[in-house]
């Protein structure tokens, strides 16, 4: 289907944005529960007051989802219209190869969207202290509320659980982020087969008919002089499709060789001239490449016609292992279904792989045909904004009816194709980064507060010798222990996330160990840099005035 042709391999990749965005969402949630939580301590004895004076509960639980709610809607204000600046941003955005980008929007159904997002989340982080109010004691509250105490254990166990799913969603984050980036350092490493420096490539259109295929090659040959002639050139050549674009594959046989039926070899054709292999520096490993003597390949050419083929060394050991391709004759089908009969071939040579359509583990076996496309390929010394005009002007020179689309280097088409990529890692790794920063605040706020509420106690430790460094260590245990507890449940949940980024993953397992353990490393850092002002705090309590606060 179109459809699945032109989105089918963003989908993963959004599905994982997606998933980011959800955990970043669920994280904020988090934390802004843990501070309703806290604002409620001080109003615990409100709350407490109104139920004892014959407010219903289910009232109280309106009230307090009501608050939450605007709160978020508030944000939503705020996010809607930054959500539009870069919106249109990324529309404009040329360095991004993504299909429709360009048609990007924030239209009606997104606002709707926002409009529902936000009150779901205003439910979502409300409900928490919303419950845990309506499960109050009246007495209980009256009498902590009258102490000035917080709203009991019970209410920071539940504090401290958020903290623990917090850092776990923040680690999840961590790990895939860390994977990508992995991947993407083998990537950007990896051996194209070919060398996309200096090189500008550009679609060629000529708006006339050629009643033979001889006039066509003659005309291209006049446009190759010309160019070639340029002082700045090294080499021109000419193509149907550039590595990455290539979509037509054929069924092949080795002469002489049987395959069960569905199993003949599939390999991508791609046709070119004697100038296509120099200019892209692939190397010739066995033979030779095209010369200006071969017959270019024809469709319709008489049964008997045996054409010369270069194929990659994929292909040579698929078809003749162990053995020299060179000289071997391989029998091409015209069609996959193999309906329309088939074309014999000669190998005159082999060339190193290239990557072709996707930067697979191992390049996919290939066969070049004889002949000239409308894609043009030039070596050059010159940057393209220098090169471009001298280049248009040379093809002018030939005829006023040949044009000219999508001038660029070769380097940039190879940026476009791994952009997906990169715009993936640089997403993800952002929304860890903000997750992590979220789960720092988290475990900062929850430990000062724990430290405020047992200030009493620590004075009282103080009182009766206690070493203040013995207080730092209390202090960042207790916050080590919540990010120890978060980091294993973040590892363990980790594993089913990686199953869903692992198609996006270039030579990396998704279990793979460093990123895994420098993930985990990096959560405890996090952890201890969070606990490091309130053990700080609790270290530098003065006895008296503690005492007096009990």
């Amino acid at each position: 289907p179109l459809r699945e042709h032109v989105t089918g391999q963003f989908r993963r990749p959004f599905l994982v944005l997606a998933c980011a965005v959800g955990c970043v969402l669920l994280i904020t949630c988090v934390n802004l529960a843990n501070l309703l939580l806290a604002r409620a301590a001080a109003r615990q004895k409100e709350i407490a007051v109104r139920l004892s004076l014959g407010a219903g509960r289910s009232r109280l639980i309106r009230q307090l989802l009501t608050e939450s709610v605007l709160l978020a809607l508030g944000g939503a204000a705020l996010g809607v219209p930054l959500a539009i600046l870069v919106t249109r941003a990324i529309a404009r955005c040329q360095a991004v190869g993504i299909p429709l980008l360009q048609s990007a929007r924030v239209d009606n159904l997104t606002l709707g969207f926002a409009l529902l997002a936000a009150c779901s989340t205003g439910l979502l982080f409300g409900i928490v202290p919303a419950l845990q109010f309506s499960k109050s004691r009246l007495h209980v509250d009256l009498k902590e509320a009258g102490r000035g105490s917080s709203a009991g254990r019970r209410g920071l166990r539940i504090r401290e659980t958020l903290v623990v799913s917090e850092v776990a969603l923040a680690c999840v984050l961590l790990v895939g982020s860390g994977l990508l980036l992995r991947s993407f350092v083998r990537l950007i490493d990896v051996d194209l087969g070919f060398r996309p420096e200096q090189v500008v490539t550009c679609r060629i259109r000529v708006n006339r008919d050629f009643t033979t295929n001889t006039q066509q090659i003659a005309y291209f040959g006049e446009i190759s002089r010309r160019i070639k002639a340029l002082p700045a050139v090294e080499s021109v050549g000419f193509t149907h499709a550039l590595p990455f674009a290539i979509r037509d594959v054929v069924k092949v046989r080795a002469q002489g060789a049987t395959y069960a039926p569905g199993e003949m070899p599939s390999v991508f054709v791609q046709e070119g001239d004697h100038g296509y292999f120099e200019t892209l520096r692939i190397p010739l490993i066995a033979g030779r490449t095209f010369g200006l003597q071969e017959r270019p390949f024809e469709a319709n050419a008489p049964p008997d016609t045996t054409f010369s083929v270069v194929v990659n060394q994929r292909m040579a050991r698929a078809l003749w292992p162990g053995r020299d391709a060179v000289d071997q004759t391989v029998l091409i089908q015209e069609n996959t279904s193999g309906a329309s009969g088939s074309f014999t071939c000669k190998v005159i040579g082999v060339v190193g792989n290239v990557r072709q359509n996707q930067l697979e583990p191992e390049a996919a076996p290939q066969i070049y045909l004889p002949g000239v496309g409308g894609q043009l390929v030039v070596r050059t010394r010159q940057t393209l904004a220098s090169f471009a005009p001298s280049l248009r002007a040379a093809i002018r020179e030939v005829g006023s009816d040949i044009f000219l689309e999508d001038v660029q280097t070769l380097s940039q088409m190879v940026d476009q194709f791994i952009s997906p990529k990169k715009l993936i890692l640089l997403v993800v790794g952002l929304f860890s980064l903000l997750a992590l920063l979220l789960a720092m605040v988290g475990i900062y706020g929850i430990i000062a507060y724990s430290v405020s509420q047992r200030i009493p106690e620590m004075g009282i430790r103080l009182a009766l010798g206690s070493p203040r460094s013995s207080l730092m260590w209390l202090v960042i245990g207790k916050g080590m222990q919540l990010a120890v507890l978060g980091c294993a449940a973040g590892l363990a949940g980790s594993l089913a996330f990686t199953r869903v980024i692992q198609a996006l993953l270039f030579e990396v397992s998704p279990t793979d160990p460093l990123s895994f353990a420098a993930s985990g490393l990096l959560v405890l850092v996090i952890g201890v840099m969070a606990c490091w002002l309130p053990a700080r705090r609790a270290a530098c309590i003065n006895p008296m005035t503690a005492l007096r606060c009990e």
